[in-house]
């Protein structure tokens, strides 16, 4: 049995590109979930490990995840890998600072992040946003408690905005080298307008207000007209 991928569609396929470019290591698959990728970068010639907060998730014959919970310190020594994929996972921690720089402790110098979250920064969800005052759809005390059996590791614990994830990255030494999107979504051209109207209203502003809120970033395509997903790959400097 194919394991199931829990990812948007096109995610796994962005985050195994980066692979194909990359000379095969020792990769640590975190949250591997099911295997989808540590099933394809096994495939690819990686050496790979797999670690999940559920372990018993793991689907592919050969490759056995051990117990990792990214809130804590991770079983590993420091630089025992040269790369780690993260694939929608960091949302899903209560300390997404922990998980990130315990990413980097593991990394060997030069090593590389592959990470992707979702993007809670594209024009349709910033006016949901606008709208709603939530990110992402609330989970009432009911539904933790009968739906997810008070296991809060497959909600979305901690959505951040791509400024957010910027420093915690950098400041724990990773720096980000590329980002792009898992898809165009075609029904946000309806909603271009807004983009144009947002890119006009920052375009007045100071140089040092633009800096300070990241406005060119933000505002780029990849990510105010950006899909559901990001894709970062990112380096340990």
């Amino acid at each position: 049995m194919e394991p199931v991928q829990l990812a948007n569609t096109g995610v796994h396929e962005k985050v195994l590109n980066h692979f194909r470019t990359f000379t095969p290591g020792h990769v640590l698959d975190l949250p591997c979930g099911p295997g989808g990728i540590s099933k394809a970068l096994d495939e690819m010639g990686y050496k790979v490990s797999a670690g999940d907060i559920h372990p018993e998730y793991m689907n592919v014959p050969g490759i056995q995840a051990i117990e990792c919970n990214m809130n804590s310190r991770l079983p590993f020594e420091d630089a025992s890998f040269d790369y780690v994929v993260c694939v929608e996972g960091i949302e899903h921690t209560e300390n997404p600072y922990n998980a990130i720089r315990e990413i980097s402790r593991i990394l060997k110098p030069g090593g590389r992040l592959v990470i992707t979250t979702p993007n809670y920064l594209n024009i349709e969800r910033r006016l949901k946003f606008l709208f709603t005052g939530s990110f992402s759809k609330p989970v009432t005390a009911d539904a933790f408690i009968n739906l997810y059996g008070r296991d809060n590791s497959s909600m979305h614990n901690s959505p951040m905005n791509y400024p957010v994830l910027k420093f915690m990255l950098e400041s724990s030494n990773l720096r980000i080298n590329s980002i792009e999107k898992e898809k165009t979504k075609r029904k946000q051209i309806f909603l271009y307008p807004f983009i144009l109207l947002i890119r006009m209203y920052t375009r007045v502003w100071s140089r040092k207000q633009r800096r300070k809120y990241l406005i060119d970033e933000v505002n780029a395509d990849v990510i105010l007209n950006g899909g559901n997903n990001l894709i970062m790959s990112c380096v340990k400097a």
